[in-house]
């Protein structure tokens, strides 16, 4: 019997809306050893319809169904125990995926053999499917290693890599699973970093990945609450590195450093952005907590020349490309 090389996973929870949009993309990959396992996380009739007629219409389909919703990593896992594949990949429900994704992927995977997991540069869109930013902070694709990934993502408070546009190795994934106990938010980078401590990860250069942003996200969060959350999951990550790894106190108090300056970093992007008032000090209240007396002097200094909520945030733009061309 000859096994599909990925399983590509589906996870959806209904959103109708982009739902066939994505499965279109799934269809128009150039790589075709593959098969489709729809985690079906307690969707509405309206969104079952779309996937029978899917499953119907292609063999190498299947749709695994619950009644009652369960937590995401949850439904990720049922995915992982069903897969036959060498690697599985997780199609998220309201995103884009290029047609090359897959060869792309499983082609540097295959000249890795160390790696665990591959992601490539990628765009974000809105709701209705038009480019906002470009990601490019992959410079060539090859292979990192893995406790430079660690490194990086904690400097930069954030992944290189999409999340849901990770092809990762089935042996690797099934072992250690999604730890159920992450929370939703953030809860990936500790996923991801354990993995890392153990295994290269592989990086594709393309953009062949887009993240949509919309007001149904589970992700969507204000600043002043999510860098907190962000915070205590990198510390709580940490703490859990000191009990693997007593030995390697020079790494682990970098990462503690970088840590304390992603938070207050974080905090400050957050009141450049900030949609209102309320949260702009919100943003501000908290890095006063964290003992920035300078940068708080400084923020309400610039607030009291006239630089408004409306004036930051046409900054951001430059803001953020100045940001990601020195790599912080």
């Amino acid at each position: 019997m000859t096994f599909p090389l990925v399983s590509i996973c589906v996870p959806t929870i209904g959103r109708v809306e982009y739902l066939s949009a994505v499965l279109q993309s799934l269809r128009e990959q150039t790589y075709e050893n593959y098969e489709v396992i729809v985690l079906d996380n307690a969707s509405g009739p309206e969104a079952q319809s779309v996937l029978t007629e899917f499953a119907a219409n292609n063999s190498n389909a299947r749709i695994l169904r619950v009644n009652e919703r369960v937590p995401m990593f949850a439904n990720f896992n049922r995915g992982i125990r069903a897969a036959v594949g060498e690697y599985v990949v997780f199609f998220h429900d309201d995103d884009h995926y290029d047609p090359r994704f897959l060869d792309a992927h499983v082609a540097v995977l295959e000249a890795n053999p160390q790696a665990a997991f591959a992601g490539s540069n990628w765009n974000m869109i809105n709701g209705e499917g038009r480019l906002t930013v470009r990601r490019r902070l992959i410079r060539k694709t090859g292979a990192w290693n893995g406790r430079d990934f660690i490194e990086r993502l904690v400097r930069r408070g954030r992944s290189e890599l999409a999340t849901p546009a990770l092809v990762f190795r089935r042996e690797v994934v099934k072992t250690c699973g999604f730890d159920e106990r992450c929370p939703i938010h953030w809860g990936d980078f500790t996923i991801l970093m354990r993995i890392a401590e153990q295994w290269d990860v592989a990086v594709v250069a393309e953009p062949l990945f887009s993240w949509r942003s919309h007001e149904q996200n589970s992700s969507r969060m204000a600043f002043s609450q999510s860098i907190p959350l962000r915070t205590s999951v990198l510390r709580d990550y940490c703490s859990e590195y000191a009990v693997r790894h007593p030995e390697d106190l020079e790494f682990l108090n970098r990462l503690k450093r970088l840590v304390a300056r992603g938070h207050n970093r974080g905090l400050l992007w957050g009141w450049l952005v900030a949609s209102n008032d309320a949260e702009s000090r919100a943003c501000r209240r908290l890095l006063e907590e964290a003992s920035c007396p300078t940068t708080v002097g400084l923020l309400r200094l610039l607030e009291s020349v006239g630089l408004t909520v409306t004036c930051r945030r046409s900054l951001v733009p430059a803001a953020r490309h100045v940001i990601d061309l020195i790599g912080i």
